[in-house]
C-alpha cells in the first residue's frame, strides 16, 4: 500500500519497492540534542524551520534587489531558491543512490518523491499525462498537494500573487536530473498560496518546458486562465555571466587604458589625488607610475602654472565643453604645452576625474612658425603690392607718352613718312597698346584672392546678360544659354571674370562665318559645373595645359591680338574657390571649357589659402 506517493497504476510496483527501502532507510533514525545531531542512516540531518526556508528567505532574498523592481527582484529571488534546491536535490539523490546501491535510472527517480514524503518538503501525486523517458522527451505532471512552501504561506496570513514553491520545483528536478542523467526543470503552475486548488508543477527538459505547458493547457482548457510558467533558475549562471562579463569590460577598458596614445590620468576629485595614469601618461610626464599614483596631481605642472590657473577650481577648469591648454612638467624640468579635455564619473563609490592629456608642444611651435610665416608674408605681399602698383604707373607713363608721339608724328608728318612709315607707326601704336595690356592683365592677375570683395548673391542669368551685352560679339556669333543658371553668393567680380574670359576667348578665336556659343550648367556632386562651348577652330590635345599658363597663346600675337592672361586669370580664380576648370576639344570641332564652382557659399577665408595666395601659388 503506497502511503508515501501516489502514482498511476502501472509505476505502483516501482514506487511500492521504493518505498520499502526508503522507509527502511529513515526508520534508522537517531536524535541527540545533547550534541546537536539528528542522524538517519548513519548521515546527519538538521531540522528547519519551514516558514523560514519559504516566507522569511523568498522576503530576504528579495529585498536583496529590491533596487532592481518588484516583478525582477521576485524572478531574482526565484531563481536563487530554485539553483540552491537544485543543487541540494542533486547531492541528496547521489548520496541516497550510492548508499542504497541503486543503478537503474528508474529505481533512483522512484526512490525520489518518497524520501520527499519522509525528509517534509511534500507529498507528491504523479499524474498518469506523465512520460519520465531517459532523453531530451522526458516529461512529468505531478501535484504537492502538501508542500511545506505554500503551506508555510497560508499559515504565515499571506496570500502570494504568484506561485511560491520553488525549492519545490528545484529540489525535485534536481534529484531527477541526477537519477537519469539529463538537465531538467521543474516549474510550479498552480500554487495554493495563491489561491489554487493544488501545487501543480511540470518537469521537463529546459528545451522542451514552453512546448509542453501549451499542450498541456490545450487539453485542459479549465485552468489555463491561472496557469502561470515562472522562468526558474539560472541565478548563478547569471551571476557567473555577468562576472565574466565585468571582468572582460575590465579587461577591455584596460587595454584601452594603457594603449591610447594620450596621457590618461583618473584622480580623485574631493582631494586631487592621482589614482591611475597608463604608459602614455609616465612617457609624457617622464615618471614612473609609483611616483605618480597617490601624489597630488599638482606634480604635473609647474608650480607657476597651478598655482596661477588650477589651484582653486581645476575641476571647472578642465571638465568643460573646449579643450584646455596648460604646462605641464616632465622630472627632468623640461616643460611641455599640452590640451586637456576631462569628464567625471562614479567609480567604486568615489567621484572621480578622467582627464585626457594631449602634448601639443610640436603643434604650438609649428603654429607660432606658421604665425611668422603668414606674417612675413604678409609684409612680402604688401611689399609686392605697392611694387607692382609702382612698377605699372612707371610703365603706364612712359607708354602714354610713346603713344601720344607717335600719333603726332603720324599726324604732322604724314606726307613725309610715306606708306612705309606710316605702317611702322601703325605697328608701333599697336606693340604699345600690347605692353598695355599685358600690364593691365598683370594686375588684375596679381589682385585676384588678394583683393577681397564682399560676398553678395549674384543671379548668373542676369550676369550672363550683362556679360554677352558688354563682349557685344559680331553678328555672325550667336550665344545661347542652354539652361536656366543658378543663383549663387560670391564675389561678383572674380566670376564675372571667369565667365567674361572664357566667352571672350571664345568669340575672339571663332574661325566660322557662322558662329555658335553655348553656355550650360548641371549639378554634379555638390558642385555645379558650368560649360562654355563653341564650334570654332578647336585644339590640340598637347596644348591643353599649356593654355592655362599665363602669357600662353597659340596663334603669334602678331596675327592675333592677345595677351595670355585670361585663361589663367579664370584658372586661378576658380581653383581659389576649390573648383577646377578643364576643356575638350578637337582640331576644327570647336572646343568646350568646364568649370565646376562648390555650390556652398564661395569666398576666399582660410589663413591657408590666404598663405597660398600671398605666395603665388
Amino acid at each position: 500500500m503506497l502511503d508515501t506517493v501516489a502514482v498511476p497504476e502501472q509505476f505502483e510496483p516501482i514506487f511500492q519497492k521504493a518505498q520499502e527501502y526508503v522507509s527502511t532507510y529513515f526508520s534508522q533514525k537517531k536524535e541527540d540534542a545533547s550534541t546537536g545531531k539528528i542522524e538517519v542512516f548513519g548521515q546527519r540531518y538538521i531540522l528547519v524551520r519551514a516558514a523560514s526556508m519559504s516566507v522569511d528567505f523568498f522576503d530576504t532574498i528579495k529585498g536583496m534587489f529590491k533596487d532592481w523592481g518588484e516583478e525582477k527582484a521576485s524572478e531574482m529571488a526565484r531563481s536563487l531558491l530554485f539553483d540552491v534546491a537544485h543543487a541540494i536535490g542533486k547531492m541528496d539523490a547521489r548520496n541516497f543512490h550510492q548508499r542504497m546501491g541503486l543503478k537503474d535510472p528508474i529505481e533512483k527517480l522512484s526512490a525520489g518523491p518518497i524520501h520527499f514524503s519522509h525528509t517534509g518538503w511534500a507529498f507528491v501525486d504523479i499524474s498518469a499525462e506523465s512520460k519520465p523517458t531517459a532523453d531530451e522527451n522526458y516529461y512529468l505532471i505531478y501535484d504537492h498537494p502538501f508542500s511545506f512552501e505554500a503551506d508555510a504561506w497560508e499559515k504565515s496570513g499571506k496570500k502570494s500573487s504568484f506561485c511560491v514553491c520553488t525549492m519545490n520545483a528545484g529540489y525535485s528536478s534536481g534529484w531527477c536530473e541526477e537519477s537519469f542523467g539529463i538537465p531538467l526543470v521543474a516549474s510550479e503552475i498552480m500554487c495554493k498560496a495563491r489561491g489554487d486548488s493544488t501545487c501543480r508543477f511540470i518537469m521537463a527538459h529546459p528545451s522542451k518546458m514552453a512546448q509542453y505547458l501549451q499542450a498541456y493547457l490545450r487539453s485542459h482548457p479549465e485552468i489555463s486562465d491561472n496557469a502561470t510558467l515562472y522562468r526558474t533558475g539560472g541565478f548563478f549562471q547569471e551571476r557567473k555571466k555577468a562576472e565574466e562579463t565585468l571582468r572582460e569590460s575590465e579587461e577591455r577598458y584596460r587595454i584601452q587604458f594603457e594603449q591610447t596614445i594620450d596621457a590618461l590620468f583618473l584622480a580623485d576629485t574631493q582631494t586631487g589625488i592621482i589614482l591611475e595614469c597608463n604608459r602614455a601618461a609616465m612617457e609624457l610626464i617622464g615618471r614612473e607610475k609609483s611616483e605618480m599614483v597617490g601624489q597630488h596631481q599638482r606634480i604635473l605642472h609647474p608650480s607657476e602654472e597651478w598655482d596661477g590657473k588650477f589651484s582653486k577650481s581645476f575641476k571647472q577648469h578642465i571638465t568643460g565643453e573646449n579643450l584646455v591648454e596648460t604646462k605641464v612638467i616632465k622630472k627632468s624640468g623640461e616643460i611641455r604645452d599640452v590640451a586637456i579635455k576631462a569628464s567625471t564619473f562614479d567609480l567604486k563609490g568615489k567621484k572621480v576625474i578622467l582627464a585626457i592629456f594631449r602634448d601639443i608642444t610640436e603643434q604650438k611651435k609649428a603654429e607660432q612658425r606658421q604665425a611668422e610665416l603668414i606674417k612675413k608674408v604678409e609684409s612680402a605681399n604688401r611689399e609686392l603690392e605697392g611694387l607692382v602698383h609702382m612698377a605699372s604707373h612707371d610703365l603706364k607713363t612712359p607708354l602714354r607718352g610713346i603713344t601720344t608721339l607717335a600719333k603726332w608724328l603720324s599726324a604732322d608728318y604724314a606726307d613725309k613718312l610715306g606708306e612705309q612709315g606710316k605702317e611702322q607707326i601703325g605697328l608701333l601704336l599697336i606693340r604699345v597698346e600690347r605692353m598695355y595690356n599685358l600690364i593691365e592683365g598683370i594686375l588684375q592677375y596679381s589682385r585676384i584672392g588678394r583683393v577681397k570683395e564682399n560676398l553678395a548673391v549674384i543671379n548668373l542669368n542676369k550676369l550672363m546678360t550683362e556679360i554677352i551685352n558688354t563682349l557685344a560679339p559680331p553678328a555672325n556669333i550667336s550665344v545661347t544659354v542652354e539652361n536656366e543658371l543658378p543663383t549663387i553668393k560670391s564675389e561678383p567680380t572674380r566670376i564675372a571674370q571667369v565667365f567674361q574670359n572664357l566667352m571672350s576667348n571664345a568669340i575672339n578665336y571663332m574661325d566660322k562665318p557662322q558662329g555658335q556659343i553655348k553656355v550650360g550648367c548641371v549639378e554634379e556632386n555638390g558642385f555645379w559645373r558650368f560649360n562654355v562651348t563653341d564650334n570654332g577652330p578647336g585644339i590640340e590635345e598637347k596644348y591643353f595645359e599649356k593654355i592655362f599658363q599665363i602669357f600662353q597663346t597659340l596663334a603669334p600675337r602678331d596675327d592675333f591680338e592677345s595677351t595670355g592672361i585670361g585663361l589663367a586669370i579664370a584658372k586661378k580664380i576658380v581653383e581659389l574657390y576649390g573648383g577646377r576648370v578643364w576643356v575638350e576639344s578637337r582640331p576644327r570641332e570647336g572646343s568646350t571649357f568646364f568649370f565646376t564652382l562648390p555650390k556652398k557659399e564661395m569666398g576666399v577665408k582660410n589663413a591657408k589659402l590666404k598663405a597660398d595666395i600671398a605666395c603665388g601659388r
